[in-house]
């Protein structure tokens, strides 16, 4: 019996790609089912982000109002997508229980502290930042137990959003590059509303998104990115730095910028930092060369390009 023909089936010659199709990464209907899922998913997003955000509105604090809404509305959807389009529970989105997940959340909350006390501690030092007394209304205690739920509410809202359920659908679809990538862009621009923002803190806010989209690609869960994202902000307001535009003070200390915007940040905090850029390069040159484990389940699991 003679050897098949390349690229010859049983019934024929396989069909050239089309001119619109060539060009994919992946089939047409992989792409086409991947786009309606994300639409899906952002369609119902912002619809219940909207409804939660009409009821949270009253409570008069910006934070709440920033954070509350996006973190119920996410989490919710994400769960729905999981269970009707995935037929999966809601952890295989990356928030897998075990041993890994722990190993990459706490890498993810000592990158997170290491990089922001060290921005801060150079500015200390060269004289472009100084403390001062920051009264806490009430109980620091208090005021630090809210800081740390509305904190790691706001992050875990923001990396299901940008890294979760849609992100791992234009995985499966587009790759890591052209995913990491839009969605980075899309995560800056998503903060262009924030007080005081500056070109520089939404360019430093894309290479954060960076950061986290490619922390996921290594490791395919959340944990490693969510663990950098809260770390970052939590221990910038434990001494009174700004992050993103905002003031929050929990151990009755301030950091005041007294320096070169270009370096302090202003009033956008150290996101707005030129020294900001210089750390998060040198984070992803970390996140690239550490060992780090990856999650053998999950929305993406063995598309091309996956890191070995």
């Amino acid at each position: 019996m003679s050897e098949p023909v390349p690229n010859q089936s049983p019934e024929g010659p396989a069909p050239p790609p089309g001119r619109w199709t060539a060009w994919l990464p992946q089939p047409p209907a992989v792409v086409v089912r991947a786009l309606v899922r994300l639409t899906v998913f952002v369609v119902l997003t912002l619809l219940l982000w909207w409804l939660v955000g009409l009821m949270v509105a009253p409570l008069g604090d910006l934070l709440l109002a920033s954070v509350v809404p996006l973190g119920l509305a996410v989490f919710t959807v994400t769960a729905l997508m999981m269970r009707i389009y995935e037929m999966r529970p809601v952890y295989y989105v990356g928030l897998f229980v075990n041993r890994t997940a722990a190993g990459h959340l706490g890498v993810g909350l000592a990158m997170g502290v290491a990089a922001s006390q060290l921005i801060v501690g150079i500015q200390w030092v060269s004289g472009w930042a100084h403390f001062a007394p920051a009264p806490v209304e009430g109980s620091r205690l208090a005021a630090l137990a809210f800081g740390f739920a509305v904190l790691a509410l706001g992050a875990a809202g923001e990396e299901l959003l940008f890294h979760g359920y849609g992100f791992q659908q234009l995985l499966c679809a587009f790759g890591p590059w052209f995913t990491i990538v839009t969605t980075s862009i899309l995560f800056a621009w998503a903060h262009t509303g924030n007080l005081s923002v500056s070109p520089l803190g939404l360019v430093n806010t894309g290479l954060f998104g960076l950061v986290f989209g490619y922390a996921f690609w290594r490791t395919r869960d959340l944990w490693l990115p969510l663990g950098m994202h809260f770390s970052w902000n939590f221990s910038l307001a434990c001494i009174g730095s700004n992050v993103s535009g905002f003031k929050i003070r929990l151990m009755g200390a301030a950091v005041v910028a007294s320096g070169p915007a270009a370096w302090t940040g202003g009033e956008y905090g150290p996101e707005g930092s030129a020294l900001t850029a210089l750390v998060l390069i040198l984070v992803l040159l970390l996140l690239w060369k550490l060992p780090l484990g990856r999650q053998p389940h999950g929305i993406v699991v063995s598309e091309p390009g996956s890191p070995s």
